[in-house]
């Protein structure tokens, strides 16, 4: 059975480009609605920058030189 780690990496002149574990989940639905959350969280904080890509396993939201990128990544546990 898998798991779903769920990471962000922050980007922009303050950050040091490492990703962070947000938490690990049973199922890809928890670990997507833990990365729409975190999502929403850094958008209350950076109010200005808008979610520039997404799909089912990622939001990028900014750029390189100002943003944020939660992911998800889906680890095989046998």
């Amino acid at each position: 059975m898998n798991s779903f780690v769920v990471i962000y990496t922050d980007y922009g002149c303050t950050c040091d480009g490492l990703a962070r574990v947000t938490g690990t989940y049973k199922t890809l639905k928890e670990a997507q609605e833990a990365m729409r959350i975190d999502a929403n969280m850094y958008r209350e904080y950076n109010p200005l920058l808008d979610i520039t890509e997404e799909d089912y396993k990622h939001i990028f939201i900014g750029d390189i030189d100002n943003g944020s990128l939660v992911q998800i990544l889906e680890i095989d546990n046998e």
